[in-house]
């Protein structure tokens, strides 16, 4: 991967410099999009597939996927297309291959045109994660950590207690409390009732 001479993540400053720097091959506007869109794939890949690792695997080779590919794309949206489209493809490829998904499904793939209304609502879901991450970070560190493994890593609240040396109650009444505070700061920003109704559409 060659850097064409950006240095600074501040020097990119919108979604159209990122991806023309991304597709001359530049590395900081490549690493833009990887830290901005990881952790939705991830998450989304985990719940198709129940296996955090393989998850992991499959969204790296998405992105490898998308670096050699780089000079495709002239939109952000077409990056975020291609992403949710190359790691569904896969999950859904290693789900036949355990027998789970019907054989005779056929892999939606990717061919560069618009995107269907599926793959359009599955990149507003990640997006709608991706904005409660970020609230997330706004949590007191314990608080965020716990909702993360309850929520993100579907840990069991024994498994969280022992992580932390806590009783289990008091990791509920610990859980219970971060739940509230991030219900405030997304009520605060006016968002919580936007998002949850955004959730709810999507979900049908």
């Amino acid at each position: 991967m060659a850097n064409n001479g950006i240095s600074d993540t501040n020097k990119l400053h919108n979604d159209q410099d990122i991806i023309s720097r991304f597709s001359q091959g530049d590395e900081v506007a490549f690493r833009i999009i990887f830290n901005e869109q990881l952790r939705p794939l991830c998450y989304f890949a985990h719940k198709l597939i129940g296996q955090k690792e393989e998850a992991e695997d499959i969204v790296s080779t998405a992105f490898a996927s998308l670096w050699e590919r780089r000079q495709q794309f002239s939109a952000f949206s077409a990056v975020k297309s291609f992403l949710y489209i190359a790691v569904r493809n896969s999950c859904y490829d290693l789900l036949k291959h355990r027998n789970v998904v019907n054989k005779s499904e056929d892999n939606l793939q990717y061919t560069g045109n618009t995107p269907d209304i599926a793959v359009d609502a599955r990149i507003l879901q990640t997006e709608l994660l991706q904005i409660i991450l970020g609230e997330l970070n706004n949590l007191p560190e314990r608080s965020r950590q716990i909702l993360e493994w309850s929520f993100l890593e579907e840990k069991k609240t024994s498994e969280i207690a022992a992580l932390l040396s806590l009783s289990e109650a008091h990791v509920r009444m610990e859980k219970s409390r971060a739940l509230s505070q991030l219900r405030k700061l997304l009520n605060d920003k006016q968002l919580l009732e936007s998002l949850l109704l955004l959730w709810v559409i999507l979900e049908k």
